[in-house]
């Protein structure tokens, strides 16, 4: 209030002031223009000059508010629009993360065109396609991807692939990302797709060249990695053994690095694949190897029925494993073949017998059984027989039998 009453009387008396002075100071102003003179008050001009600055000063106020509001209209429709691209986009990516599809193809198709990102609208809509089952139109949304900009390549490869994948279809799969490959060749995810397409299709040269670039640059876990290489080296020397390619096994076990070569399940696989193709000598050595540093009793049953070199010098090596392990029923069953072989009967009788009293076993049973036989004892054989098949089968059902008081009798009892 006392800022208004000082204004006031600030203007009261400058209205005085220059009242008085108009009065005391008439004064005039003569304009020469164009050989014509024009005379006016003086005060009138100052006037006149005031009024006109004055009205200039609002002429250009008023033109740069209009265009500072046609300016702002235009921007208003133009980013309203942008803005309602990325509200169409985030949208779109949240709807595709929830997995439905057909709501976020919709979304992302729609902000495509003003996207300041069409690469990602494009992507996802054609990954949305695909999972509805619009295969050809998820291939028209990938090239207008490719087309979206520059280096799309890469990110339109990964995203075929990945579909490609998902359709079985691992030959076109492998063929996309090793165009891709030359573009980024140490690119994890194009790594750990190209060894998902190997090895759905079983291609293991193919996932062996491309173990050194997986330890290199595909951030796998280690563990995984190594799970991977072992399974890798399996089926190779599987395959080996499958064409009783004797050459090509023993080529495929020593292209193994010494480390893989004391891997005790590789080692032992590769011992039970010799005996499958008859190398009974080299796969003695192999698991002779083992057993003297991992007992594995699997692998004690299968070195009793090797044909070693030295029958004796196995059943040494054996009678020396009983003496470190302890009586246990495959060594013991091992024991009894290795005796067998080396003709000592008795001996072999009383392995196998020890060892079905540590356990049951059907094979052993036999093992006993035909020795008996040849023994003459044919009563003790023929029962023994009985025993290891009925542990061989025992799930038969309950039925009825003849000449049994029950009316069922379990088949195993």
């Amino acid at each position: 209030m006392k800022r208004f009453l000082f204004s006031a009387l600030t203007l009261l008396l400058f209205g005085a002031f220059l009242a008085e002075m108009m009065r005391s100071y008439p004064g005039y102003m003569v304009l020469a223009v164009g050989g014509k003179h024009i005379e006016m008050n003086l005060w009138v001009a100052v006037g006149a000059v005031v009024f006109g600055a004055l009205a200039l000063f609002l002429v250009v106020w008023l033109v740069r508010s209009l265009l500072r509001g046609i300016g702002g209209g235009v921007s208003r429709i133009r980013f309203g629009r942008s803005r309602m691209a990325r509200r169409r986009l985030t949208n779109g990516l949240v709807e595709f993360m929830e997995g439905n599809w057909a709501r976020a193809r919709r979304q992302l198709l729609k902000s495509a065109p003003r996207s300041e990102a069409p690469l990602i609208n494009y992507l996802a809509a054609a990954r949305s396609a695909f999972e509805l089952g619009y295969r050809d139109e998820a291939n028209e949304l990938l090239a207008k991807a490719e087309a979206s900009g520059d280096d799309t390549q890469l990110a339109v490869a990964l995203s075929q692939a990945r579909m490609q994948l998902l359709d079985k279809h691992y030959e076109q799969c492998i063929a996309s990302l090793e165009r891709a490959k030359q573009v980024e060749p140490k690119h994890p995810a194009l790594l750990q797709l190209l060894m998902q397409a190997y090895y759905r299709l079983r291609d293991w040269n193919g996932l062996r060249e491309l173990l050194p670039e997986l330890e290199k640059h595909a951030n796998m876990p280690e563990a995984e990695l190594q799970q991977l290489e072992l399974e890798v080296y399996q089926h190779l020397l599987g395959e080996a053994a499958s064409r009783r390619d004797r050459d090509k096994l023993r080529e495929t076990w020593n292209s193994l690095g010494s480390r893989w070569q004391r891997n005790m399940d590789l080692r032992c696989l590769y011992g039970e694949l010799l005996h499958q193709i008859g190398q009974d000598e080299e796969a003695e050595k192999q698991l002779h190897w083992v057993l003297n540093r991992e007992w594995r009793g699997d692998i004690a049953r299968l070195y009793g029925c090797l044909t070693g070199a030295d029958a004796n010098a196995q059943l040494v090596v054996a009678d020396g494993w009983l003496k470190e392990y302890g009586e246990n029923a495959d060594l013991l069953t091992c024991l009894g073949r290795l005796c067998l072989r080396n003709e000592l009967w008795g001996k072999a009788r009383q392995y196998f017998e020890k060892s079905l009293l540590l356990r049951s076993d059907p094979a052993t049973s036999a093992e006993l059984a035909r020795l008996l036989h040849a023994l003459g004892e044919k009563e003790q054989s023929a029962k023994l027989y009985k025993e290891g098949l009925i542990q061989a089968v025992a799930d038969l059902p309950l039925l009825p039998l003849p000449g049994q008081r029950s009316p069922l009798l379990r088949a195993h009892s």
